[in-house]
């Protein structure tokens, strides 16, 4: 689950933005509330209140970097395929973090690669966000024929007692209905199986905020950085050769270019962007090695020598690690030319023990 205040800074920069949408009213949210202020729509038309009448309603507020959002995709997408007929709707409230994700054409592109098939509305003012007092990504609040609230989950989880509540309220309004089991918890679900343990991990890392461990020169202004002769600290970013670090990113500026990272967890994504709109290769290591095969996450390519990196072709979240088991590491990414934008590393440490 990514908090507002993981986000804060980013979201600050937001609400400095726009201080009419900061200072609005908070309605209560055990009523569905309206989709005004979205600044347009993905897969429909603008929907108000009146077309969701009699319908069981999922919201799903989300933003299409966001580790944990893409975490509960999966199932969202099989729920939306199983009851769609039966009057079940999701509506996506996409409220964006970085200033890329406020770009409607990398949301659409991200909601067609990720198989996001229903509505979503752009909340790129906070509109919606505000209106529902939310502060984390992803919240999800169902609400019955009536509008009413029954569920409000926060964050990964409770997936199968989401789909037995949506099963119930379509049931109430059809007691016919033949519907199929519930589904059964992904692989990488384990902390909602018995046995699971989670593990504590390195926090989630806002590039552009602070954790620039050997931080230089002047904000914005390309720097030539050297790693600390130290050993690498936990949940700090330190650069080697040319980078710009802006309020929201380290962004690579020569092709000698690395960012090392020391961390612990299972699972690692980094949000990455090419900044200047080309694909750019940059080769991944962990503990100063090509990435096993083992614990590559599902970005991560090979080349003919056997070295382990990822093409940067669209501005989004990057799986680069997935361990077979837990541990302290340290990752260093080399970008092969410059524009390579590093927005955020987010982490997950759950598991059940071999």
């Amino acid at each position: 689950m990514k908090t507002l205040l993981a986000g804060l800074i980013g979201a600050a920069l937001l609400l400095a933005v726009h201080p009419a949408v900061a200072g609005a009213a908070k309605p209560s949210a055990d009523r569905i509330q309206s989709f005004d202020g979205a600044g347009g729509w993905i897969n429909s038309p603008p929907l108000t209140l009146d077309d969701l009448r009699g319908k069981v309603v999922l919201v799903d507020v989300w933003e299409y970097t966001c580790i944990n959002c893409l975490r509960t995709l999966p199932y969202l997408r099989e729920w939306y395929r199983r009851y769609h007929d039966h009057g079940f709707v999701i509506v996506g409230v996409h409220t964006p973090e970085f200033d890329f994700t406020h770009d409607p054409k990398n949301v659409e592109s991200a909601v067609r690669r990720l198989g996001v098939v229903w509505p979503v509305a752009l909340d790129n003012r906070m509109a919606i966000w505000n209106r529902y007092e939310n502060t984390v990504w992803p919240h999800e609040y169902l609400f019955d024929r009536s509008g009413r609230l029954v569920e409000s989950v926060l964050g990964e989880g409770a997936y199968q007692q989401t789909e037995a509540k949506i099963q119930a309220l379509l049931k109430a309004g059809d007691p016919s209905l033949r519907l199929p089991a519930v589904m059964p918890l992904l692989p990488q679900d384990s902390y909602d199986k018995p046995g699971a343990v989670c593990y504590p991990q390195t926090a989630e890392m806002l590039i552009g905020h602070g954790v620039v461990r050997n931080l230089r020169g002047s904000p914005g202004q390309a720097s030539n950085f050297s790693y600390d002769s130290s050993a690498p600290q936990d949940g700090a970013v330190e650069l080697q050769g040319y980078w710009r670090v802006t309020p929201q990113a380290a962004v690579s500026d020569e092709s000698d270019g690395h960012l090392r990272l020391r961390y612990h967890a299972i699972q690692l994504m980094a949000v990455l962007r090419p900044e200047e709109g080309r694909s750019v290769r940059v080769d991944v290591l962990q503990d100063g090695r090509p990435i096993a095969a083992g614990d590559a996450g599902a970005d991560v390519r090979y080349d003919s020598a056997h070295r382990s990196y990822v093409l940067v072709d669209q501005p989004r979240a990057y799986d680069l690690v997935m361990n077979a088991r837990f541990g302290n590491h340290t990752l260093e990414l080399a970008p092969t030319g410059a524009g390579v934008g590093v927005y955020d590393f987010a982490f997950e440490s759950c598991e059940i023990p071999k």
